[in-house]
């Protein structure tokens, strides 16, 4: 994909011959006065050129007076002038602007490394700020999805503000980390759920410290793939990096730009229906008739006369009495959210700046979920002399999430929504909510309208972010950069629980608060050294060393029988429960070394080496070594091609050999201790983390090779791409004598392989020759990936329906496999190999095997650009393939008569067998069914492919006659809606609703919010 160069500068790749420095200084604009910002200064008949700063300067030190040069600007018009001292170049005429995906790419590799995307010897995608700025999410990250070959993006919750799961290229690690870092102009800053340590659930609330983050701010999302283009990470840049270029400030005067949003959202799959009181009669019912060998009306009056009396269950509905809807009463019909960016940017030769200010607001479907953040940003850019520089960039945001737990807990609101029998009532005849007997249900659930009221889970976050970079000049085309990052992070979580209703109730009101802070801090030194050897010879040099420390300190602290109602501060609470804290300092040290060279801009070279070193690890093992190296040749730029179609053709290959960054940062090659045992009064010591001596990364070796076109003057592009990813020395927990005091130490053990295709296909399909007309642009890209693991020393490892088996990918599926329904019978079936055959109705002789991957192996995304005269349409596809998804609550929610006289579950069971319904999707129902027909097997598993349509925005952009009179220079208005349609190929997915993007790590369902669909009306200003 071609896209307009939106950079700070670009460094010029040539000087003089035999080092014999001569230079020519000057500047560019373009005919309107306006400078001519990456401009292409080249001298004829020479591969030696520069390009124009951000205020159209150039310096070019390669030429002398009197040289024809070559000027040509982003719109590739080219003129002609010749060189003389401070040259002052205006182009004769104003250009018309040329779509922006034929526009020249460039592509941010971080450590200063800027390229043509031409001259880019490693894989990485590029992603325009603006087609994520105004989407109306809490983190950029999500709507990275169907933008980028090889990047899976999952947004298992709907939680606002929560996590998505980001794999590239496949999963990484079995144990280990899977997540990419992140990087913002050229420093690293944290990512993830930060609340979230090693000791807690999944069940808890996920929130995203990305989303503190304004993606207004954001210029370009550069995704690094292979080891050419990451290896100068290191250690950490084993499952990928992804590289932030934020704004900058201008020449000239303000400009002003405001952004408004509003808009409503609602659940972007229903989900599976709730049972009904008339369903629910039917299945209990027939449970008891088949359990006791009754008539239908026996089994009525048994259920009325004998087991509600006795409450095992509740009597059957008689159609008249009002019953609790309990999807509406724990959840919105339709959720709103608000978004403000008021940005400016400005300057002048010496001074230039760009700041912004935003709020962002939505609310979850789950009632009293929300998240809140406001944020701002200030970076300037200081022309001290000739020769310093100096750039800050200074970043604040502060976010409230307001959230609710997951999974099984009887305060997951959702879990209430599926449990609760559907005739037990929500509230009492006087409208007061019913608390049930003994402070629960009936079935010994909470009251979740009840709790939504009265609990609450907030998290507060306050982060500051600040990049200080000063630049000198040492002599021409010698540069030496330091950039001093520093990052605090402050969170904030308090878990309130009433002394009336729920967890509380026990201990008259229970609050839990948790602080944790953060600060970090990154260093790095920069040593870039750019020449020219004749007048073909390019050499871009680079020697890198950086430090970085995270400092991290939690406290907890648990605090009940609340003094009174409505004050819930710590000090209203009587007895301390718990109080708890830990703390550690993770650091890291590196050097590293790139050499970039090409001869003639055709065949090209990069190589890289780091060592690194981490506190975590023994001596033996503290240091280690990553590299990478990479060649391509481009044809296109052949005698025999130039004045073809072909505009490029360029074949590439690398390997290195990366790390893969640490899941906890508080390991250490030695024991640590506790002391704080409280043993009659006296502190009583213990060991807390046995050490880990022999402890390292796990190592990812790399192979890519692939080729790049491009034809008919840049209109269109296809590149095609092979990888192979092995990860070396994986983490696994290996089994120790009890008698240590823990049961497992991490060990390096074992190795995994991704490997795969990936292609890109974009072109402008239509181009009008006129500024109102028609045009149209497309673009998709496909990704096949096979995952497998190829050595497990310590045998395989089988946790709940999940295997990691040698030969097999990680975390396969692994259970028995559902043979239906017996016609005759009722009865449940299984295949008795686990795979086909022979079929047994007696659970216990069937046995398990893999059934799937919870990977998908196959992703897709389409994207269309299409604009007439001031309308404009744009729509983003992804989809995911070649994988399963389990409901594992299925058990509860279907259970074939067990647990419906407790819980009520899918509106979906009242299709059970019966003589006259002997097809029917689940077997006959017998209360307390001891069958094991509702037990883990391939009934719940499901296909999980899908596609959804990720964005869909159409806008009107006013003419500039019109702007002119209001006295403004921009003025678009525009509508937006976000996963408003999902398609699932798996009929019963579609049947029962199910939300096809889930938990990669175990590809099923945890009772959390649902994705959002939302749909948005917005207007852009600029003055």
């Amino acid at each position: 994909m071609r896209k307009e160069l939106k950079i700070l500068s670009v460094l010029g790749l040539c000087l003089s011959g035999q080092f014999a420095f001569g230079q020519i200084k000057g500047n560019v604009q373009e005919a309107d006065g306006e400078p001519a910002i990456g401009a292409k200064v080249e001298i004829k008949g020479t591969n030696t050129f520069t390009r124009t700063d951000d205020d159209g300067n150039f310096e070019l030190s390669a030429g002398k007076v009197g040289d024809v040069l070559v000027i040509t600007n982003l719109e590739e018009e080219s003129e002609e002038v010749i060189a003389k001292d401070d040259l002052a170049f205006k182009f004769s005429k104003k250009i018309e602007k040329k779509d922006e995906k034929e526009i020249e790419e460039v592509v941010v590799l971080g450590f200063g490394r800027i390229r043509d995307a031409k001259d880019v010897v490693g894989t990485a995608s590029v992603v325009k700020g603006s087609d994520i700025s105004n989407a109306p999410i809490a983190s950029f990250d999500k709507a990275l999805a169907g933008r980028v070959s090889g990047l899976s993006v999952n947004s298992s919750t709907g939680q606002p503000g929560g996590l998505a799961q980001i794999r590239l290229r496949g999963v990484t690690s079995v144990n280990g980390n899977n997540n990419p870092i992140y990087i913002i102009d050229g420093v690293r800053i944290s990512s993830g759920n930060l609340t979230n340590n090693r000791n807690k659930s999944e069940t808890d609330p996920s929130t995203n410290v990305l989303a503190t983050i304004n993606p207004n701010d954001i210029e370009s999302y550069t995704v690094l793939k292979d080891a050419a283009a990451t290896s100068l990470y290191g250690a950490d840049a084993g499952a990928g990096v992804i590289v932030i270029t934020t704004k900058k400030g201008k020449n000239g005067k303000a400009k002003f730009s405001v952004d408004l949003e509003r808009g409503f959202g609602k659940k972007a799959v229903k989900g599976p229906k709730s049972i009904t009181p008339g369903t629910w009669n039917r299945v209990l019912t027939e449970a008891v008739k088949n359990k006791r060998n009754l008539t239908e009306q026996e089994a009525i009056d048994y259920i009325n006369n004998e087991l509600a009396p006795k409450e095992t269950t509740l009597p059957l509905w008689d159609g008249k009495t009002e019953v609790p809807d309990w999807t509406k009463l724990v959840e919105r019909d339709y959720t709103s959210q608000n978004s403000l960016n008021i940005g400016v940017t400005g300057g002048s030769d010496k001074l230039k700046y760009a700041s912004s200010l935003n709020y962002f607001s939505q609310e979850g479907t789950v009632r009293s979920t929300d998240f809140d953040r406001v944020s701002g940003r200030l970076a300037t850019d200081y022309k001290a002399t000739d020769q310093l520089t100096i750039r800050t960039d200074i970043n604040a945001a502060y976010t409230k999430q307001n959230s609710v737990l997951n999974g099984g807990y009887f305060s997951n609101p959702l879990l209430t929504k599926y449990f609760m029998l559907p005739t037990d009532p929500a509230k009492n005849p006087d409208g007061s909510y019913n608390l049930g007997e003994g402070g629960r249900m009936f079935n010994g659930m909470f009251n979740a309208a009840y709790l939504l009221e009265n609990n609450y889970i907030t998290t507060k976050t306050a982060r500051v972010f600040a990049n200080i970079q000063g630049e000198y000049k040492i002599i021409n085309n010698l540069r030496y950069v330091i950039n001093f990052a520093p990052e605090y992070i402050n969170m904030e979580r308090d878990k309130y629980d009433n002394p009336i209703h729920g967890d509380g109730a026990n201990t008259n009101g229970r609050m839990i608060n948790e602080r944790v802070r953060y600060f970090n801090w990154n260093v790095q030194n920069i040593l870039n050294y750019f020449f020219t050897v004749g007048e073909n010879h390019h050499f871009d040099t680079r020697i890198i060393q950086e430090a970085y420390k995270k400092d991290y300190k939690y406290l907890s602290t648990s605090n009940t029988t609340l003094g009174r109602l409505g004050l819930y501060s710590t000090d209203n609470f009587v007895k301390n429960e718990e109080t708890t804290g830990n703390g550690y300092i993770a650091t890291r040290n590196a050097y590293a070394a790139n050499v970039s060279y090409d001869y003639s801009k055709k065949y090209f070279l990069d190589g890289t080496i780091r060592r690194e070193a981490l506190n975590n690890f023994g001596s033996g093992n503290k240091w280690g070594t990553f590299w990478s190296v990479g060649a391509a040749y481009d044809i296109s730029n052949e005698r025999f091609l130039i004045g073809s179609s072909i505009d490029l053709l360029k074949i590439k290959a690398s390997y290195g050999e990366l790390g893969n960054q640490l899941l906890y940062d508080d390991l250490n090659s030695f024991a640590q201790y506790g002391y704080d045992l409280n043993y009659n009064d006296a502190a009583g010591g213990y060991i807390y983390q046995l050490g880990y001596k022999d402890f390292t990364w796990e190592k990812i070796r790399q192979f890519d090779a692939g080729f790049e076109t491009e034809f008919f003057n840049h209109r269109l592009n296809f590149s095609a791409s092979y990888f192979h990813k092995k990860t070396k020395d994986l983490i696994f927990p290996k089994g120790i004598s009890l008698t240590t005091g823990f049961s497992t130490v991490l060990v390096n053990a074992g190795d995994m392989v991704n490997k795969g295709i990936e292609l890109d296909l974009g072109g402008t399909i239509i181009k009008s020759d006129t500024p109102d007309g028609f045009n149209w642009y497309l673009s998709g890209n496909f990704t096949y990936v096979k995952n497998e693991v190829t050595n497990l020393p310590l045998g395989e490892s089988i946790t709940g329906v999940n295997i990691v088996r040698k030969g097999e990918a990680v975390k396969s599926w692994y259970m028995r496999k559902w043979a239906g329904v017996n016609p005759t019978t009722g009865e449940g079936q299984w295949y008795v190999n686990g795979k086909g055959g022979e079929v047994t109705t007696d659970y216990n002789k069937a046995e398990r095997a893999v059934q799937g991957t919870t990977l998908p192996k196959y992703m897709a995304g389409l994207s269309t650009d299409l604009s007439y005269k001031r309308i404009s349409l744009s729509a983003t596809f992804s989809g995911n393939f070649g994988h399963k998804i389990y409901d594992g609550w299925r058990n509860y929610t279907t259970s074939d008569g067990q647990y419906i006289h407790i819980y009520g579950g899918y509106e979906e069971q009242g299709d059970f067998w019966t003589p006259d319904n002997p097809h029917a999707s689940n077997p006959k129902p017998i209360l307390t069914n001891s069958s094991k027909s509702n037990y883990s097997s391939t009934r719940f598993l499901y296909d999980g492919d899908f596609i959804r349509l990720r964005d869909l925005t159409i806008g009107y952009t006013f003419s500039k006659s019109v702007l002119d009179d209001i006295g403004l220079t921009n003025l678009k208005i525009y509508l937006r809606g976000t996963n408003i349609w999902t398609y699932c190929f798996d009929s019963k997915v579609r049947h029962l609703k199910i939300e096809p993007e889930q938990n990669v790590n175990g590809g099923g369902s945890n009772f959390e919010q649902p994705i959002l669909k939302t749909f948005t009306v917005g207007v852009n200003v600029g003055f």
